[in-house]
């Protein structure tokens, strides 16, 4: 049976989430630099090639909160983010949770199906390679494999 000690499980999960907060503030922080630091103005950029008055401009300037120092949007941020509610998204115009719930939904369905797909033919493939043992078919799917891991590992 296994022993589980619990001060030295709390004292482990208490460092990794005082490390994920750190990494989580200092991501928040390069992101709002880099913004700021930028040489692009996002309203343009997302304007593209229409063409619109400068009141337009300003207005979405003003939205956008580009008229905003760094310390007024990160203070901002941090405020939205205090109530328990992580924002709403300037592009999609909804709640960024939303957002957010929409992409994982998506990205986890491609993630489970491209799992099935590779442990179906990663199956079939040892298979074949195990039964054909020595033969042209399990040389190729050796070579295919070991090529495969080494992209994994350099790539």
């Amino acid at each position: 049976m296994i022993k589980i000690n619990n001060k030295k499980l709390a004292k482990f999960l208490g460092f990794k989430a005082i490390g994920l907060l750190i990494l989580l503030i200092v991501i928040a922080a390069i992101s709002f630099i880099m913004i700021q630091l930028s040489p692009i103005d996002p309203v343009k950029a997302y304007l593209g090639q229409r063409i619109v008055s400068q009141e337009q401009l300003a207005i979405m300037g003003e939205y956008w909160g580009t008229n905003l120092s760094l310390g007024e949007r990160v203070l901002g941020w941090l405020q939205t983010l205090a109530s328990g509610s992580m924002g709403f998204s300037l592009i999609y115009r909804t709640p960024v949770t939303e957002v957010i719930m929409q992409k994982f939904t998506a990205s986890l369905t491609l993630m489970v199906v491209s799992w099935i797909i590779s442990g179906v033919v990663g199956f079939g493939l040892g298979v074949i390679a195990g039964a054909k043992e020595g033969s042209w078919a399990d040389k190729a799917i050796k070579t295919y494999c070991y090529i495969y891991s080494l992209h994994l590992h350099f790539g």
